[in-house]
């Protein structure tokens, strides 16, 4: 079967998406001086920031809470509730917390409101969550004064500030008192806003400013409005009804057009089409390299590079330029059906097989016309594939239990939150805890390069890393993903730092 035009199929899908649209956009708050936001959707969550490392969530948690860490402009860690931190001993770090801050609710922050966080972390409720288990390397947290805090890690962990930086420091003890449901409803935080409002039936949260907080804002308040349809959320930019919002890519051209600012911003991410070799039927494909790597060389990763927005670029590697780990020396997998089908051959399948891909739509730019595209790739090589459409909370219960219903699935290779390639490797190992990806080589390799301390020794094996994952193939690595924000005219000082705007320091014209 030979790839037809496809630039047409984008353009027919593009299409049929914007028929779709309803009509109407949320209502304009009457306040000039509060910011409306569109997502995509809100996190099922709300103000519960420990189910999930990434968006929409993180568009709403960074508002409300801090972390001891945080990432700047430039992917570099710096301070965030600790102003600094040091290495006593191979797994002991000390922390020293920032003065003078208290929560939303009056209650001070120090040190051991700091360790009240790990603890909950620590507990049973906690180690189910997705950040607990993300942190479960730290075996125990002591106050050793006021503003300092012991955090001792069961292996040497030179990434540990960089894992703090998505760890938000709630109030655990209103925690604790509420009850973690009822806490999502009101959450407590030391950030730039704290929430107040959420409607369900119009699916409209609302932030004010948060007087008390360290980092203050310039503007009012903050209110998200749940728009699923990309088109719509374009609709309501250019009627008015919201200021600013997460895009996609068909309506580049639409925003551009009527003069509304577009910012294209790296994400930290490589966008994947990913596979699982364990947890699924023992016959699977899968589980066979030689499968994974046809399924790479029957994607052209140009052609789709090609319709993204400025300074997409195709990947075949782990890491992101500018995430810790990337390598330059590695090359995307070219465009090679013929070596795809020979290699599906050799692997026993010379008439194809059938495979089911679980993605989303809409949740990043391009996202549900790339997935068609990439189906129709593997189809031209002979796998018949079907795509079954998820939704955040789906994907979230789904990657956590690695109960996938299929055998591929659209899982990207996210070092979000670190900027430092371990959390995305972490995630494609046999030592998750419950992997859907395994090889013990890798590992084994992983393991030992995830404890070395030397910076220069470790961007070492992190790339010799790289260089297996590559090979190994446990996803057709496809292009380092960008996100894309609309705004307009009358926001100002607009900032995307770590993925998400920096909402306390734009202004907003009356």
């Amino acid at each position: 079967m030979k790839m037809t035009s496809f630039k047409s199929l984008l353009a027919g899908m593009a299409c049929a998406a914007a028929l779709g649209v309803a009509a109407c956009g949320p209502t304009a708050p009457q306040n000039d001086q509060v910011l409306r936001v569109a997502a995509g959707s809100l996190p099922s969550s709300l103000g519960n920031p420990f189910r999930g490392n990434s968006r929409p969530g993180s568009l709403i948690w960074l508002a409300i809470f801090d972390g001891l860490t945080a990432i700047d402009d430039n992917g570099e860690l710096k301070a965030g509730l600790a102003t600094e931190w040091t290495l006593v001993e191979p797994t002991v770090w000390r922390f020293k917390i920032r003065e003078g801050v208290t929560y939303s609710n009056g209650r001070v922050f120090d040190a051991a409101a700091a360790k009240g966080v790990f603890d909950y972390l620590a507990s049973e409720e906690g180690k189910r969550s997705l950040i607990g288990a993300e942190n479960r390397g730290i075996a125990s947290t002591r106050v050793v004064g006021p503003l300092e805090l012991e955090i001792v890690t069961a292996r040497p962990d030179p990434v540990l500030p960089r894992r703090l930086a998505a760890v938000m420091m709630v109030d655990a003890e209103a925690v604790k008192s509420m009850g973690m449901e009822a806490f999502a409803r009101q959450p407590v935080g030391t950030g730039a806003f704290t929430m107040t409002g959420w409607d369900q039936r119009s699916r409209q949260l609302t932030l004010v400013r948060n007087e008390k907080s360290w980092r203050p804002s310039k503007i009012e308040g903050v209110v998200f409005y749940e728009l699923p349809s990309a088109a719509g959320r374009t609709q309501s930019l250019l009627s008015g009804d919201i200021d600013f919002s997460l895009v996609d890519l068909e309506e580049l051209e639409r925003l551009n057009r009527k003069g509304y600012h577009v910012l294209s911003s790296p994400s930290a991410q490589v966008k994947a089409y990913s596979f699982r070799n364990v947890g699924g039927p023992d016959d699977s494909p899968m589980k066979d390299v030689r499968v994974r790597q046809a399924l790479n060389y029957a994607v052209d990763k140009d052609a789709i590079v090609a319709l993204m927005p400025e300074g997409a670029r195709a990947s075949g590697q782990p890491a992101a330029e500018g995430v810790f780990g990337y390598d330059p020396t590695i090359s995307p997998y070219p465009y090679d059906p013929a070596k795809a089908k020979q290699l599906l051959a050799e692997a026993g399948y010379p008439n194809g097989f059938d495979l089911t891909m679980e993605v989303m739509v809409d949740a990043a730019p391009g996202d549900d016309l790339i997935s068609q595209a990439v189906a129709e790739y593997w189809r031209s090589v002979g796998v018949n594939t079907k795509l079954k459409v998820m939704t955040m909370p789906d994907f979230l219960a789904k990657y956590q239990a690695n109960s996938w219903a299929g055998e591929a699935l659209a899982l990207s290779w996210n070092s979000f939150q670190y900027y430092d390639t371990t959390r995305a490797m972490e995630d494609f190992s046999c030592g998750r805890r419950v992997p859907f990806f395994c090889d013990e080589t890798i590992t084994a390799e992983l393991e030992k390069a995830r404890q070395i301390m030397d910076t220069d020794q470790r961007l070492i094996a992190y790339q010799k890393l790289g260089r297996m994952y590559h090979e190994a193939a446990p996803s057709v690595f496809l292009l380092e993903h960008r996100d894309l924000f609309a705004y307009s005219p009358r926001v100002g000082n607009v900032k995307i730092r770590h993925r998400v705007p920096v909402y306390e320091e734009m202004t907003l014209n009356r």
